[in-house]
């Protein structure tokens, strides 16, 4: 438990950093610089960049955490496995580039009338979704030598610092719009640069292709995972982006420019979670091949809770200061309000489910997972076609959170019927109970001078009611106990 702890923690101050300054990029810098139809594109962008690439990998991302550990031997230079992950997405980039090309009338038809920015700039959509590929690869390779950091940093603080730049040059008048999407999509490109120069200065780019004995065996065992796990991440990247694609085919650009921004105010949320999953990935794929479900469910356990708390201190410490932070946006955003009070009850609801994702998708009921996430975006297509047309980007809002919800109920109770461990403990409970008080004693409390003022005083009195309960009812005692080390290396300095 050590190395998750450590890597953990590492890797969630790096990711808080970076999320500082794409806070500082999304809320700031894009939504008063750019107009709502050219936030929408920009961040539109990176979504369907993602799809395309988890298309494109033909699962390599999860074969490498599934599979690496029975390679992983630096003297047989891992047996020829990087050498074949490589090939393996470079045939799947050429035949997804293929399919992209082919399918730009349709998409054209879908977009065209509604927010044609998109179809403007969607071949950009390739150098883009290459980029994305290759990082996803390397992030993977050097997260399985425990190597978490690097890749964390290159994607969480210098990437966003990249991109500041970027739209501080179009804010300057120094680039045409045309420019800075050019530059943005450059941008992207540099991190996976950084991770293969990494490698190879760490001594880790073992590229060896050959035909080794060890993947003659395991090959098509992998490749079938792979082509399953294709299908699951397709739809799980489906599940979790149809609602702002069809905001902007359903609605416009403009409005998914909105929705799109009020996901990134949440997904702030997810970092300790994100952190727990690339951290946790290979240690679960490891208890699967000692048969370890004590430890399994200990984690599981540790990770749900952990993650409860510290998501939900984020969503109270934003949502006590909403009104502060559209104070800094352009009056559109305000229509954002109640998009982030559901968006972020559907990721704090997925976040305590732990590592429910990582169990299920390294273990023998794989496919299961894929059968359940194609459930899920067929829930998610009906539910966004009936309540977007009645309640806007709040109804795409309303039908992302049912669809998280019954998606994680359903992989919990599947867990738990086959494996017979779950995540949650009973104090838990008391996480919904004092965030609903804290928002509901917020509401009553009036402005506190200026808005800078007013956030340390909200900030203040809605942490000190939230974690003072939380610490003493323990429902988290591994966050308990790393908070009073913490506080006792202080008082000893």
């Amino acid at each position: 438990m050590g190395i998750v702890q450590r890597d953990s923690f590492r890797v969630s101050l790096i990711s808080y950093a970076g999320a500082i300054i794409g806070f500082l990029n999304k809320v700031f810098l894009f939504t008063n610089f750019l107009d709502t139809n050219q936030v929408g594109l920009a961040n539109l962008m990176i979504t369907i960049s993602l799809i395309y690439a988890q298309v494109a990998a033909l699962g390599s991302r999860n074969i490498i955490t599934r599979f690496f550990p029975f390679f992983n031997d630096p003297k047989q230079k891992h047996h020829g496995f990087l050498s074949g992950v490589i090939a393996l997405a470079m045939a799947g980039f050429a035949m997804a580039t293929l399919l992209f090309l082919g399918l730009r009338k349709p998409f054209s038809l879908i977009y065209q009338e509604s927010s044609p920015l998109l179809v403007e700039y969607a071949l950009y959509l390739i150098p883009l979704s290459l980029a994305t590929l290759f990082f996803n690869i390397f992030e993977s390779y050097l997260r399985c030598l425990y190597k978490n950091a690097i890749p964390t940093l290159a994607h969480e603080v210098i990437l966003r610092l990249l991109i500041t730049m970027s739209i501080s040059l179009y804010a300057l008048n120094l680039l045409s719009f045309p420019g800075f999407v050019a530059v943005y999509v450059g941008m992207y490109c540099l991190p996976p640069v950084m991770l293969i120069l990494y490698s190879a200065w760490k001594g880790l780019l073992v590229i060896r292709p050959r035909w080794t004995p060890m993947l003659k065996r395991l090959g098509r065992i992998m490749l079938v995972y792979g082509l399953y796990l294709l299908l699951n991440n397709l739809s799980g990247f489906l599940l979790i982006s149809i609602d702002s694609l069809m905001v902007a085919g359903m609605i416009d650009l403009g409005a998914a420019g909105i929705y799109t921004t009020m996901i990134f105010m949440t997904s702030v949320m997810l970092i300790p979670y994100r952190s727990m999953v690339k951290v946790s990935g290979p240690l679960v794929a490891g208890f699967w091949k000692s048969r370890a479900f004590g430890k399994m469910q200990e984690l599981y356990k540790k990770a749900s809770a952990g993650n409860l708390v510290v998501g939900a201190t984020i969503f109270i410490l934003l949502w006590v200061n909403l009104d502060s932070i559209f104070r800094f946006m352009p009056d559109d955003y305000i229509a954002g309000r109640y998009v982030f009070l559901m968006l972020g009850i559907g990721k704090l609801f997925d976040m305590s489910a732990g590592l429910n994702a990582t169990i299920l998708y390294t273990s023998k009921k794989y496919r299961y997972d894929l059968y359940f996430t194609i459930a899920m975006v067929a829930f998610a297509f009906v539910a966004n076609r009936l309540f977007i047309p009645r309640w806007g980007i709040d109804g795409a809002a309303f039908a992302s959170m049912l669809t998280l919800i019954v998606f994680n109920l359903v992989r919990i109770i599947f867990i738990w019927r086959h494996f017979r461990i779950q995540p949650f403990v009973g104090r838990q409970i008391w996480v919904p109970v004092l965030m609903v008080a804290i928002m509901g004693l917020s509401g009553l409390v009036g402005t506190a001078g200026p808005v800078y003022a007013d956030i340390v005083v909200r900030s203040s009195l809605a942490m000190a009611l939230f974690l003072f309960p939380v610490w003493r009812l323990q429902i988290s005692p591994e966050l308990n106990r790393w908070t009073e080390a913490r506080i006792r290396w202080l008082a000893g300095r």
